[in-house]
């Protein structure tokens, strides 16, 4: 197959883009012919620089080597082209292809009208885009366009039909399991939770941050590991380690170093974390938020009402169990990961794309 991926910014370090990214090799390493077309956009935080730099002539395609920073994209830069600047993408920006995928909402209108030569057009969605600082009279006239679908969760389904009255496929996200890979091990003794930082509302770090300390009231001796790319704004208790900006090579071992990890979000796309933690053995405590239904049950963690307290009291569970219980739970994690490894998950999203031409 012939491929074109849309997406907004190819150096962004969004999980979004990162999936992305491991598709745009896997299909490549399958044979398949696969390019990348990125643009700045012109909408939300970002939109009014990106339009002025194309006021300032800015906007002129770069290809290959000329690109400062790749982000998640490492191999076969000369398939990339990137305009810097928003530039209003015509048909000749677009190589003919047998599917062209757009991957953000402001991506779909710029393949919307496109003829059939450049591909059958598709719209992969990783989260419901109807964030508060864009149009959403053009966000919700995209969902409800008639281009095939793919999604990564089923509360996007049922979003769509619900609210858009349009179908999708499902397809997963999946995590690399040979990268998240930690040997079988016991509790670590003195207890040890953790979660990533980010200080968008939406991932609802308040919400750990309290059933932490809750729970440590029952467990004097609870420790927390937090790790993000931006330090916290307000401090965090003394006895919380944070990792700022770990390396990629260090981000296994933090979660393997922890006997439960926190998913607190409150909405979600996906959620990578939620495979990354179970891949390194680590059981996870979750909100109904992003594929986390899909993902966590009992065997393998907790999923949970937005409460501190039922967090609190989830963590003394795990804290609590015996070594052999508990290990148990770490292999059932385990086990899900491997379930929704990568390779498997870029073989269903390939499958797809080919029962859509």
């Amino acid at each position: 197959m012939r491929v074109t991926f849309v997406i907004p910014d190819f150096r962004r370090l969004s999980g979004g883009i990162r999936v992305v990214a491991q598709y745009f090799d896997h299909l490549r390493r399958a044979g398949h012919q696969v390019s990348i077309v990125s643009c700045a956009v012109s909408t939300g935080p970002e939109g009014r620089r990106n339009c002025l730099r194309r006021w300032l002539r800015l906007a002129r395609p770069q290809k290959g080597d000329a690109f400062e920073a790749t982000g998640h994209f490492t191999e076969d830069l000369s398939r990339i082209t990137h305009y810097p600047a928003y530039y209003p993408l015509k048909e000749g920006d677009f190589p003919d292809a047998d599917i062209i995928v757009a991957t953000w909402w402001e991506t779909v209108e710029w393949i919307r009208d496109l003829p059939p030569k450049k591909g059958t057009k598709v719209h992969f969605i990783q989260d419901h885009e109807d964030f508060s600082y864009l149009p959403s009279d053009r966000v919700r006239a995209v969902y409800r366009a008639p281009i095939r679908k793919i999604v990564v969760a089923s509360w996007l389904i049922e979003m769509l039909r619900e609210r858009y009255d349009r179908d999708a496929v499902l397809c997963t996200n999946g995590v690399d399991t040979t990268w998240f890979d930690t040997p079988p091990r016991a509790p670590t003794g003195t207890p040890q939770v953790g979660f990533l930082y980010s200080p968008h509302p939406r991932k609802n770090i308040d919400l750990a941050v309290e059933a932490v300390t809750r729970a440590r009231r029952d467990l004097p001796d609870l420790q927390c590991l937090v790790f993000g790319a931006r330090a916290p704004r307000r401090p965090l208790p003394d006895w919380f380690t944070f990792h700022s900006k770990p390396p990629q090579t260090e981000i296994p071992s933090l979660y393997a170093a922890c006997d439960a990890w926190l998913f607190p979000s409150e909405t979600e796309g996906f959620g990578l974390p939620l495979l990354e933690a179970m891949a390194s053995r680590t059981p996870v405590l979750a909100t109904r938020a992003g594929a986390a239904p899909d993902l966590v049950n009992t065997r393998n963690g907790r999923l949970l009402n937005s409460d501190p307290d039922a967090f609190a009291q989830a963590i003394g569970d795990i804290a609590r169990l015996p070594p052999q219980d508990w290990q148990q739970m770490s292999d059932a994690a385990r086990a899900t990961a491997v379930h929704h490894d990568l390779t498997a998950a870029a073989k269903r999203f390939e499958k797809a794309l080919a029962g859509l031409t």
